[in-house]
């Protein structure tokens, strides 16, 4: 089998990736694909424009791609990332707060990467490398290597192939396959090679499991041909019996593959774009006045080909003559703003002045739907890079096995942003001024909207603190 060889999972949701990403870049992305997302119009050929190209590039000029989808996906990452997610990691990795995939993007930008991709995909890979080098004696030598390990965030269509071995009663990962494209420069000219990087978890002397490495380059010949493998160690120089490698999906963190965040409304608005084109192409061919002619001798209509029929008060018309316009049909248009009502259903935030208003609970319960997927991608993307932080510790600290308090990275999950109610604030502040609430309870509620996140031990303290003479907002290692 080739080393290009895809898995058959792969080969039944890639065109569909890269649909979506296509609607995700925006309307340049989908009119550089032309007929793939715009149809040909079969009427479009004519006696002068025997193929119809020449219609076809007005048709398609004039056709409008809103770009709701990609605006869906700003706003759920803006959400999503509105307060900045929880980082607990040992002083060992720091670094990964200013460069976190080697090409200098934070944890913070990396996890949004891979929120991107899992509402566009499906799904992404995490992935934990470390250089080539030989194991370190002690930390003071691993600072002198300049040897980090990163966390890669891969999209799903550069893992092309994956597999599994069951090992008792547990399911391990035991070979991934990731394309990579890898630029090389020479002089003023940069070229663009692929090459093919196996993960495999291979059977050692011993009969246990060892993670190995290999990587296919291309020779001078344009042949993919295969590197040494190589067998990475943890800190201590001891092999790994597990890949460093996770899939991160919206539903959760296996290999399965299903349905996109943004899928439905991606199709809609595909669906959109071609009722903007044959919308443009009526009101482009019958919306402007026509002028006719009902009886017009031979003689006249040679004059009129000969110098031309001009409209106004400069010129005349040697016979008579009237305008004509078309009877307003208003289908087509009203199927596309049925079109543009159904992707606000499916999660499109638009701001849209006049809209229909809803019921508070309607709201909440909108809010609802669309934000458990959203919520549940966001536990699905903590929990992987969680993971990863573990096996950057693994691969660079003596010590990898650390509470959550120590070595996690949580992002939050209450996108509902609370409003703010003067009736609550009274009665908020009628009970800090009967002493059953600290005082500091009420004035962050009315610069904030949101109660403080103490605990009501905590709370009791303070009242208790206050009633002592001192403030009950006072932190009590003071």
């Amino acid at each position: 089998m080739s080393i290009t060889a895809t898995h058959a999972d792969y080969d039944k949701h890639i065109h569909t990736w890269n649909k979506l990403d296509d609607v995700c870049d925006g309307q340049e992305a989908i009119k550089q694909k032309g007929k793939e997302y715009l149809k040909l119009p079969s009427l479009f050929a004519s006696k002068n424009d025997p193929t119809g190209e020449l219609r076809y590039a007005e048709y398609l000029h004039r056709a409008i791609f809103p770009g709701v989808a990609s605006r869906t996906l700003a706003s759920h990452i803006g959400l999503a990332f509105g307060k900045t997610p929880v980082f607990n990691r040992p002083d060992g990795i720091e670094y990964l707060e200013r460069n976190a995939d080697g090409a200098g993007r934070s944890i913070y930008q990396c996890s949004q990467r891979a929120t991107r991709l899992i509402n566009r995909n499906y799904r992404c890979g995490v992935y934990v490398d470390f250089p080539n080098v030989a194991p370190s004696k002690n930390q003071a030598e691993e600072k002198k290597k300049n040897a980090f390990p990163m966390i890669h965030i891969i999209a799903a269509k550069f893992i092309l192939d994956w597999d599994y071995l069951i090992v008792g009663n547990q399911k391990k990962l035991n070979f991934v396959k990731i394309k990579e494209l890898v630029r090389e420069r020479e002089d003023f000219k940069v070229n663009t090679f692929e090459q093919y990087r196996i993960l495999r978890l291979e059977e050692g002397e011993s009969k246990n499991l060892i993670y190995t490495i290999q990587v296919f380059k291309k020779n001078d010949k344009g042949e993919l041909v295969e590197g040494e493998k190589y067998i990475p160690t943890d800190y201590h120089g001891h092999t790994w019996d597990y890949i460093p490698f996770s899939f991160c999906g919206a539903i959760d963190n296996s290999e399965e593959i299903g349905t996109a965040p943004l899928y439905e409304l991606s199709m809609m608005e595909l669906s959109y774009y071609a009722s903007t084109a044959d919308v443009e192409e009526s009101a482009f061919i019958v919306g402007q006045p026509t002028l006719c002619f009902p009886s017009i001798s031979e003689e006249q209509y040679r004059l009129m080909k000969e110098s031309g029929v001009g409209v106004g008060s400069r010129s005349g018309i040697p016979t008579d003559a009237k305008m004509v316009q078309a009877e307003k049909n208003g289908l087509a248009y009203e199927r596309m703003q049925d079109k543009w009502n159904q992707m606000k259903e499916l999660g499109a935030r638009l701001i849209e002045v006049g809209s229909a208003n809803k019921t508070a609970t309607q709201a909440d319960n909108d809010n609802s739907v669309q934000h458990s997927v959203l919520s549940l991608v966001a536990a699905n993307v903590s929990e992987a890079f969680t993971n990863a932080l573990r096996w950057c510790a693994k691969f660079s600290m003596p010590a990898h096995d650390f509470p959550v308090n120590e070595l996690s990275f949580t992002i939050a999950q209450d996108f509902n942003k609370p409003k703010y109610d003067p009736i609550r604030s009274r009665l908020i502040y009628e009970a800090c001024i009967a002493n059953e609430l600290p005082m500091y309870v009420w004035y962050s509620y009315e610069q904030t909207g949101t109660f403080p996140e103490d605990k009501w031990d905590d709370i009791v303290k303070k009242i208790e603190r206050r009633n002592d003479g001192g403030l009950d907002d006072e932190d009590e290692s003071v």
